[in-house]
């Protein structure tokens, strides 16, 4: 075998898990080399694709398998973590196929797995008898699969079934084949049968080139017929043409791609498998636009100027206020949309914009489910505010409420739960309702991100608070304070229902309405105005 990156890598995947003699060891075992496949992947993203560009290449099937498998992923924008266990119960299951191991042991596993809530894992595994071969295609349209085991099946597919049909026949194939709700699948796929990947050749002004390296929107090509233009530069997608789909040696495109390393390095650009924005802390652009706020005297025009830089902001502002003014008229300029909710309210709007978007900005099973029930609790927290009388404003309760809301998308566990862990108790206490193990305190975490988002003191107080017992709470917070827990507990009762009352929970609703100077019928028309935030046309969790 060559001794390259690639081959290294994958013969880790593929090297037997002898050390593990217990249930817990084989987990970690196979968490560890999905996570060196990871690591390789977004360290070497061109080396990745460039085993799906080489079907002759001597590696074996299984570590093959996985880097479609993670190439798939990635460019479905899977949480990395969710990720990790994906690839990692994929080596469990082959582990299982080639150990030989008796039935005994295998069902302990598989038991450690249902104790410790690995749902997803136990998928993966019963698969196994299809997973790694080209049986894959016959069961791949089945109605028993789940979204995750059919997506698994659809790596495998192009990873054994692909040495006998072309990607354009096997699309063609199960195009008809798959459900509607996962027919999006074939779109990964698709672009990556529509890209020139590292080793291919093509063609550059009529000049025959190599592509060494690629991002979202360009190719790095070594072009050494072109005397006038650099040997290896970074030239847009469209200018490259592939006629025939074939590649150069594999031990040229290494050579290439080492001696090219002082021209891969680029800023700027979209990389080929989108990064991961840090949730921790906001945009650079959001914080220019804080700053700008916080000013006595503010410039709009500056303002303006200033929010137009990021697109995102400007069409969120504008199509917000058309929906938003008494006549439904379309907003056009970012001043009259600006202008429409005032300063304070425009800053809080997109804050929570932003943070969603980075919340969001990966999939996991659960993600369907936690934006709906941010959503509900939102819209719920900032209906509250108008039929009270508090410091809030509805921009800025919303926005209060989706940093409580904030540990559904950040916390490792509820990466890889199949469904939310709901608590049969304590629906008005946050840090309770979801049964979740972690070693900070839920409202903890809300709490940090909140001052990493630069939140004012009194907001950060009111988070902190939020872990506290109503009767507890100073108050200087209790309307606030009431306001986020019954956002949060309606939302919660909304959900997931209870089939018989907690007592504590009733007792602690009625106390936070008292606050409020609300009645049960006036959270029943609430709740009815509403309603489109409780109809989900689709499952509730995905992937799972």
């Amino acid at each position: 075998m060559d001794d390259t990156p690639i081959h290294d890598i994958a013969a880790t995947l593929a090297s037997p898990v002898n050390d593990a003699h217990t249930p817990q060891e084989l987990v970690n075992a196979c968490l560890k080399k999905s996570k060196a496949l990871l690591t390789f992947v977004e360290n070497n993203a061109a080396l990745a694709l460039a085993v799906l560009e080489y079907p002759q290449l001597d590696i074996s099937p299984f570590a093959r398998h996985l880097f479609t498998l993670t190439a798939f992923a990635k460019l479905n924008h899977f949480n990395d973590h969710f990720l990790q266990h994906i690839v990692a119960a994929h080596v469990a299951a082959y582990y299982w196929q080639q150990s030989g191991q008796s039935k005994s042991e295998k069902k302990a596993f598989v038991r450690f797995l249902f104790d410790n809530h690995l749902t997803l894992w136990r998928h993966i595994l019963s698969l196994q008898k299809v997973l790694f071969n080209s049986q894959a295609l016959k069961h791949i349209a089945s109605v028993k699969l789940n979204s995750l085991q059919r997506f698994a099946l659809l790596a495998s597919v192009f990873t054994y079934a692909i040495e006998k049909h072309t990607a354009q026949t096997l699309i063609s194939y199960l195009t008809p084949l798959l459900p509607t709700n996962d027919r999006h699948m074939l779109n990964v796929p698709l672009l990556i049968m529509d890209t020139p990947l590292p080793g291919s050749r093509v063609y550059y002004k009529a000049h025959p080139a190599v592509v060494v390296d690629l991002q979202k929107a360009h190719v790095l090509i070594s072009v050494p017929s072109l005397p006038e233009e650099k040997e290896a530069m970074w030239v847009a997608k469209e200018e490259v043409l592939r006629p025939r789909h074939v590649h150069v040696d594999f031990s040229q495109f290494i050579a290439l791609h080492r001696a090219c390393e002082l021209e891969r390095t680029v800023r700027g650009g979209g990389p080929f498998f989108a990064g991961a924005y840090a949730i921790q802390k906001p945009p650079l652009a959001l914080l220019t636009i804080i700053d700008t706020l916080q000013k006595a005297d503010i410039d709009i025009n500056a303002l303006c100027e200033q929010v137009e830089r990021t697109p995102a902001f400007s069409h969120f502002l504008m199509s917000t206020a058309s929906q938003d003014n008494r006549l439904r008229l379309p907003v056009t300029h970012l001043k009259q949309a600006i202008l429409t909710y005032g300063l304070e309210r425009v800053g809080d709007m997109l804050i929570q914009f932003a943070l969603m978007e980075r919340l969001t900005q990966h999939t996991y099973p659960l993600l369907s489910i936690s934006k709906q029930f941010t959503h509900l609790s939102c819209a719920i927290a900032s209906q509250l505010v108008a039929l009270s009388d508090t410091k809030l404003t509805p921009q800025s309760a919303s926005l209060l409420t989706t940093f409580v809301c904030a540990p559904l998308f950040t916390l490792p566990g509820l990466k890889v739960a199949s469904q939310l862990p709901v608590s049969d108790s304590h629906y008005f206490q946050i840090h309770r309702t979801f049964k979740v193990k972690a070693q900070v305190p839920w409202h903890t975490v809300a709490g940090e991100l909140a001052a990493n988002w630069h939140q004012g003191a009194t907001w950060r107080a009111l988070i902190h608070n939020a872990g506290k017992r109503h009767h507890d709470v100073p108050n200087s917070l209790k309307k606030e304070h009431a306001i986020i827990q019954l956002a949060f507990g309606l939302a919660r009762e909304a959900l997931f229902p209870l089939p018989h009352p907690d007592e504590d929970s009733e007792n602690t609703k009625s106390a936070l309405l008292r606050t409020l100077s609300l009645s049960q019928a006036d959270i029943t028309l609430l709740l009815n105005r509403l309603s489109d935030y409780l109809f989900c046309p689709f499952p509730l969790t995905e992937l799972n």
